[in-house]
Parts: structure tokens; C-alpha cells; sequence
């Protein structure tokens, strides 16, 4: 598991106001190589405004809405209008770190393997 500084970059995006919605970013954000860049404020603040334009920080609402798309834009922030599960990234490592285990042996570890959604999801199912 990663370990972060409270200057890390995903501490520093998790700390814009969001109101309604929690962040989430890809694990490229929360590599430790950018944390000596959130120590410098100014660049700290053009590398989360890249981070969020590129759609490695996004948005999930609390609760979706049945009424709004899938996928949306507030201001330059990508929203998720879905649970982990229906876009994916609960298995491909978007907010945590996924194992499956099989006969008492890690047959996945999202931290490792990169395998496309549609194979995890026909290779495991959905469980839920």
C-alpha cells in the first residue's frame, strides 16, 4: 500500500471543496514521485488542475442521479454518475486495491495486473 504525507498530490486534490461529491483519482496520482511537487504550491496547483483536466481526478456523487448521464462535466471536473462497479474502476484499482483469491492463491492483485474490465468481468463476475 502506498504511503502518503499529508502534501501529498491526492491529499491536496481530496482537499478541494466538492460539496456532494467525494474525489477519486487513478493510481497515477497517487504516486509518490509528484508528492515533492505538492510541496511547492504553485506548481502543486497547475499539476492538480492538469491531473483533473486529463480526467485522473474526478468526481463521484454521493448518491447518483438517474436523470443526469453516466459521464458529465461540472467546470472542468469529470463526473462518474455510477457506482465503482458499473464503470469499472472497482476492478481495475480506480480508488483501492482489488485481490481475488482462488484455491487459497492471488489469482488477481489490481496493483500488478492490468487486465481490461470486460475480461475481469466475464474471468470473476460481478458478485454483487
Amino acid at each position: 500500500m502506498l504511503k502518503h504525507s499529508e502534501s501529498s498530490m491526492d491529499e491536496y486534490l481530496w482537499r478541494f471543496p466538492h460539496g456532494e461529491f467525494s474525489v477519486e483519482t487513478r493510481p497515477i496520482v497517487r504516486e509518490t514521485k509528484f508528492d515533492k511537487y505538492a510541496k511547492v504550491p504553485v506548481v502543486r496547483a497547475l499539476l492538480a488542475i492538469y491531473f483533473i483536466a486529463k480526467d485522473d481526478a474526478y468526481l463521484r456523487p454521493h448518491k447518483p442521479d438517474p436523470l443526469k448521464p453516466m459521464f458529465y462535466r461540472r467546470f472542468i471536473w469529470k463526473v462518474h454518475n455510477c457506482g465503482q462497479r458499473k464503470d469499472g474502476t472497482f476492478y481495475t484499482a480506480g480508488n483501492a486495491a482489488l485481490f481475488i483469491f482462488e484455491d487459497s492463491k492471488v489469482a488477481y492483485d489490481s496493483t500488478v495486473d492490468k487486465v481490461p474490465f470486460n475480461e475481469l468481468k466475464s474471468r470473476f463476475g460481478t458478485h454483487g
